[in-house]
């Protein structure tokens, strides 16, 4: 099919356009939404768009380029499997990444890196357990096979439940790190990975909050102070790399942690702002700006129930970030949950749009779907229908 052919064939109905790349579909399993600011096409598992995840309750999503062809694709896992929905030609397939065991069970949270430096993304989930093991699978680029899960190493153990995982370079030595949260502990620690990273990595605790208040949740990272370091945020706190493996823990909202963050130049100039919002419980959006002496903070949105959703991105491409937040079903706000994005205007002005009631959404992701370089959005919920959407950014909306 050319271009032009494939042009036309979108405008008469196409499932969905990839890049230059195009096929056709029925008009009726899609549909055009518009915000008012973007317009959208809507693909869902619910209507044969793409397939289902089929892993029982999902608890986690990730978007990353795992078969090095210049697209996205992204991953689902649920508290027992996870897969792996790849971009193809003709639309997602789905992949095993891991197909269960009694010896697994996976929590919120998860990151992409190469781990064994052989230059393709893995993937590393924490756990829902007692023993708070962190595994990560070896990805098979470029032998994948449709049966075959990836083969998974256990590499820590240490506490209890890890809900959250970032890997970054936080401490400016030009290797990564993993930083993760042990929430019942209220312990932050950091693990760095071996020259052969098959074998235990070794970790530290690095922050430890006080007792008597909300477990910590959430991470995000960012250089907040403009040393030229990555620090950690999270928890209603940002983590300041010291030297060794000592960091200093700085408040942002003590009272706030049990929450999910975002962090990046939202207002032009000055530090990175932060967004905390409110994670497995109801509560508002906040956005914190350093005004030189403290976190001064905003409600953006009065009252989230279960916002287990926060990303940032430049959604309408104006040069200004943008935030995505939603709700989640059940748990969560039911046939009401929304789904927003708050388009920003670079000087703290946001135009507040509801793209969506009644989808929920639980760790739903911002990204390049389809490479064409608009960001499109990864939306999955928890339990309720435990279905995959994808929202394709077809730019703005028509006037």
């Amino acid at each position: 099919m050319n271009l032009s052919a494939a042009k036309k064939g979108w405008c008469e109905g196409a499932l969905f356009c990839l890049g230059v790349v195009c096929w056709l579909g029925a008009a009726e399993a899609s549909e055009f939404v518009s915000d008012g600011r973007t317009q959208w096409l809507h693909l869902s598992s619910t209507t044969g768009d793409l397939p289902a995840a089929d892993v029982g309750r999902q608890v986690a999503a990730l978007v990353a380029d795992l078969d090095k062809d210049g697209v996205n694709d992204f991953i689902i896992a649920s508290y027992e499997k996870m897969v792996w929905f790849r971009r193809g030609k003709e639309g997602w397939t789905r992949y095993p990444v891991e197909n269960g065991s009694p010896q697994v069970r996976m929590e919120a949270g998860g990151d992409c890196w190469d781990i064994d430096g052989d230059g393709d993304l893995d993937v590393l989930m924490g756990a829902q357990s007692k023993e708070g093991e962190i595994w990560w699978w070896e990805n098979p680029h470029p032998h994948f096979a449709a049966e075959k899960p990836w083969t998974r190493h256990k590499v820590i153990s240490v506490g209890g439940t890890h809900h959250d995982q970032i890997f970054g370079d936080f401490d400016g030595d030009g290797k990564p790190e993993l930083v993760f949260w042990y929430n019942a502990g209220m312990q932050l620690f950091l693990a760095r990975v071996p020259q052969d990273p098959k074998k235990p990595w070794p970790f530290w605790e690095i922050a430890k909050l006080s007792a008597g208040k909300q477990k910590p949740e959430g991470l995000a990272k960012a250089d907040i102070d403009g040393d030229g370091k990555l620090d950690i945020v999270g928890g209603g706190y940002w983590f300041k790399h010291i030297e060794g493996n000592r960091f200093q823990a700085h408040p942002i909202d003590d009272e706030y942690r049990f929450s999910r963050s975002a962090v990046g130049q939202i207002v032009v100039g000055g530090r990175p702002e932060v967004l905390i919002g409110s994670g497995d419980a109801a509560g508002p959006l906040n956005l914190y700006q350093w005004d030189g002496k403290s976190w001064q903070k905003r409600t953006l949105i009065d009252r989230v129930v279960h916002g287990h959703t926060l990303q940032l991105g430049d959604i309408d491409g104006d040069g200004n970030l943008d935030i995505y937040t939603a709700e989640m079903h059940t748990p969560g706000a039911g046939d009401r949950c929304r789904q927003w994005i708050l388009y920003g205007d670079g000087k703290g002005g946001f135009d507040i749009r509801v793209l969506s009631t009644g989808i929920g959404s639980h760790e739903s992701k911002l990204g390049d779907l389809d490479g064409d370089g608009r960001i499109d959005i990864l939306q999955k919920d928890f339990q309720k229908d435990r279905r995959v959407d994808v929202w394709l950014n077809r730019g703005p909306a028509r006037k």
